[in-house]
């Protein structure tokens, strides 16, 4: 019924209501698994639960950025918008401890208007804005127990774990075949062969009802190419 009424609707709203279905990146999901969790058990039988905590919403909030293509292209992703998360984990631990609410506020405020302005520049740029408002507002609203300093270093570690995983753990395709384990450059190959096959499905599609689906389907391959091969 929903899609009926989605094809009844204009194109443009259409799109934006109809639920866009893709491939599962197992990956990420694997590298999730293995970051926030033993990073949080790790803590609470070392005794520093505490900073569990924010190595583990470090490594999440990684996750969010740890998205397909090239291992090289990953670093800048998930680095820098770690990079501006512990600046605000820094500055929002400091000013909760010692400004009032009226000052806090104009902050955070003034926080916003930083990370919104900084996330027009591109999308590393927006995870970055997001990040940097997201653990203002977490250090300034999550009294811990240890120094500011230390809060952040685990944040930062946090979010190391999970890019260290990103760099390490090879993909299903860098061990098969010839078991060649230079993977360095999966991403790279896996999104300029994405784009052949979305090409070969496009011809396929030629005068079908599956045309316009297989045209948007080779955008997406294009840009994701575009931008592992950056």
């Amino acid at each position: 019924m929903f899609r009926t009424a989605a094809h009844a609707l204009p194109p443009w709203l259409g799109h934006a209501l109809n639920a866009q279905r893709g491939p599962v990146p197992w990956n990420a999901v694997v590298r999730g698994a293995l970051a926030g969790g033993p990073l949080l058990s790790a803590a609470l039988v070392a005794g520093r639960a505490s900073l569990g905590v924010v190595a583990a919403i470090a490594a999440m909030l990684a996750g969010i950025n740890d998205r397909p293509g090239s291992r090289r292209t990953s670093v800048r992703r998930i680095g820098v918008p770690a990079l501006a998360g512990a600046l605000g984990l820094l500055v929002g631990t400091y000013a909760g401890r010692h400004l009032g609410a009226v000052a806090l506020t104009l902050v955070l405020t003034g926080l916003g208007l930083v990370a919104g302005c900084v996330s027009a520049v591109g999308p590393v740029a927006s995870g970055a804005g997001t990040q940097l408002l997201v653990t203002a507002a977490v250090g300034a609203g999550m009294p811990l127990p240890d120094p500011g300093w230390r809060s952040v270093l685990a944040f930062l570690a946090g979010a190391g774990w999970l890019l260290l995983l990103r760099l390490v753990l090879p993909t299903p395709t860098s061990v098969t075949g010839d078991l060649r384990l230079d993977f360095r450059f999966d991403g790279e190959r896996a999104a300029v062969a994405d784009v052949y096959e979305a090409v070969a499905a496009l011809l396929d599609a030629v005068g079908t009802e599956h045309a316009v689906a297989r045209r948007a389907a080779l955008t997406a391959a294009l840009d994701h190419a575009q931008d592992a091969l950056a």
